[in-house]
């Protein structure tokens, strides 16, 4: 009886899981306001780049969907920038650290 009481509780958070996860409009969102709080708010020189050289023309995101969860990838230059899972509608973004020498 209680293997049954844990087999449907699982199965419910997953289901719950399922049906929250963020789509990558969302995702695309978090990642903007994430990246921006990180430069200080709005950055002049992205707008000037992004007017020269083309918005993103070295920038590349991917959305993965893994069923129950996302993962938004933001890369520059092949170097990853940000990267968020995203589970019951909130968002769990990491940055790597900056090496130090």
């Amino acid at each position: 009886m209680k293997t049954l009481l844990i087999l449907l509780l699982a199965a419910a958070l997953a289901a719950g899981g399922y049906l929250t996860r963020p789509d990558e409009k969302a995702h695309e969102a978090n990642a903007e306001t994430q990246l921006s709080s990180t430069r200080g708010g709005f950055d002049i020189g992205e707008l000037i780049a992004d007017k020269v050289f083309g918005a993103g023309a070295n920038d590349s995101r991917k959305f993965e969907d893994l069923f129950v969860a996302t993962k938004y990838t933001v890369k520059a230059d092949n170097v990853v920038i940000m990267e968020c899972l995203g589970l019951f509608a909130q968002f769990l973004c990491s940055q790597p650290e900056k090496n130090r020498s």
